[in-house]
């Protein structure tokens, strides 16, 4: 049986490929948290602060197994955007984001690296700032600036350093990502349906242009790469576009039978206003790297039908 080293194992994206590994592939967890909490055990745990680069670096280097995945990151994008200020002082370690998106990565890759290992890291389309999109796999990373979060300037960095240093590792990309429900951190999908149930949901943009990705599209891909060990970059996302009123639409439409009525807003106008942290309009990716893995991708409204499937809101 090979095996599989994954950092961001409890993860919303790492916890579904840990509880879904593929087959004839036993899972180690390194991080802050093992699996274990839940209810998905390692076959071991390494406690390791991804704040410390030459700890985690270690740790990589001297396991056992012959890949590492890397589903660890500092995700929320607004409060990420708090600790932009600290590339002012020409010290972006001062930010902890930076630390966890971009200096991890590139410490799994050097410990990769002395061993001969495999390493597939996960990226996002907010590397781009989304004038252009949908982007294709060879589009580079945005350089930082004000159409660029700190959140995707961090993980754009990330990719980079990974690519310098280990140019043999894999780097999947993916876009909104969401999945049936499970006991740990919400997504999109969900958040849509727990403020449509209450009758909260803000308006929506329309003119925010999005390929949501489903979840176990991920875990396939990635399972993918490790029987292959491919290197490059591999897009996971819905090969259709569509826009967060138009997925909140069709989703709230699947579990309840009966079409909403959900006021509109534009992303673009809400740009333009002080104080707000950047995200692409023009986003989304393009998916031909991953279908020549021979994964099927899924499309929003198949994933907006899928989630109906496991049962209907009232």
């Amino acid at each position: 049986m090979s095996g599989v080293l994954v950092f961001g194992a409890t993860s919303l994206v790492g916890s579904h490929f840990v509880a879904h590994p593929p087959a004839g592939v036993a899972i180690a967890a390194a991080g802050r948290r093992s699996p274990d909490r839940i209810g998905i055990p390692p076959t071991r745990f390494d406690a390791v602060d991804l704040h410390d680069a030459k700890a985690v670096e270690t740790v990589v280097a001297e396991s056992p197994e012959l890949v590492v995945v890397n589903f660890a990151a500092r995700t929320d994008v607004d409060g990420v955007e708090r600790e932009r200020p600290a590339v002012a002082s020409a010290d972006p370690t001062l930010s902890n984001a930076y630390r966890v998106n971009a200096l991890a990565p590139e410490a799994m890759a050097r410990g990769a690296r002395a061993n001969g290992k495999f390493l597939i890291t996960i990226s996002t389309d907010f590397i781009f700032d989304g004038h252009r999109g949908p982007y294709a796999e060879a589009a580079p990373p945005d350089p930082l600036g004000p159409r660029v979060s700190w959140y995707g300037w961090t993980k754009g960095e990330g990719e980079r350093r990974v690519r310098a240093t280990l140019p043999q590792a894999a780097v999947v990309r993916i876009s909104y990502p969401y999945r049936p429900p499970f006991g740990g951190k919400s997504d999109f999908a969900g958040w849509v349906r727990e403020k449509g149930r209450s009758g909260a949901l803000p308006p929506l943009y329309t003119d925010q242009q999005i390929t949501p990705t489903w979840i176990p599209d991920v875990s396939s891909v990635v399972g993918a790469l490790v029987a292959q060990r491919r290197p490059g970059t591999f897009h996971v996302a819905s090969p259709t576009l569509t826009s967060p009123h138009g997925f909140a639409t069709a989703l709230l439409e699947a579990d309840t039978g009966r079409r909403p009525e959900l006021a509109t807003g534009s992303l673009a106008n809400r740009l333009q206003e002080p104080g707000v942290t950047p995200r692409p309009v023009r986003g989304g990716l393009v998916t031909g790297a991953a279908q020549a893995l021979g994964c099927v991708l899924t499309s929003w409204e198949d994933g907006v039908r899928a989630l109906a499937g496991a049962g209907r809101v009232p």
